[in-house]
């Protein structure tokens, strides 16, 4: 509803109609529907830069869920690391997921499993809003890891 009082506003409303009517048919009809949208001369924020999701307030926070499955995850997340799609050639964020990903003998995986504490492992990144990357390594445990 916040949102809804702060933009809901025609200054920065389009509108496209289109249909089988003559044209002053459908402008009778958004004239009687649209005409008392309020314009609340709101100026949006720039898109081309946008805020951050994540602050230090929001970062650093265990989460525990109830499951619905019997399966138990711990799923590590960092989710506001500096923006690197761009840097397609070297791919950061990427390297790490194998790195971290990878199942093979002496990875971390193996030694989870040998230890009896995991039964897989997933690591991924991604990239969000144009202004952050996130990476996350998904490790699905064990009831002895657990």
């Amino acid at each position: 509803m916040e949102f809804h009082k702060t933009w809901y506003s025609s200054n920065i409303m389009k509108l496209c109609v289109s249909g089988n009517h003559t044209i002053e048919t459908l402008e009778g009809w958004v004239r009687e529907m649209f005409t008392n949208v309020p314009n609340k001369n709101v100026t949006p924020p720039p898109l081309d830069s946008p805020l951050k999701p994540f602050t230090p307030d929001t970062l650093s926070h265990l989460l525990k869920f109830v499951p619905i499955k019997d399966k138990d995850v711990l799923s590590l997340m960092w989710p506001s690391l500096p923006y690197s799609q761009h840097e397609y050639r070297t791919q950061p964020l990427k390297y790490l997921s194998h790195l971290f990903g990878h199942e093979g003998e002496n990875s971390l995986l193996s030694y989870l499993m040998r230890e009896g504490y995991a039964l897989g492992l997933n690591a991924y990144q991604d990239h969000e809003l144009y202004c952050i990357s996130t990476f996350s390594i998904d490790i699905t445990l064990t009831k002895k890891g657990l």
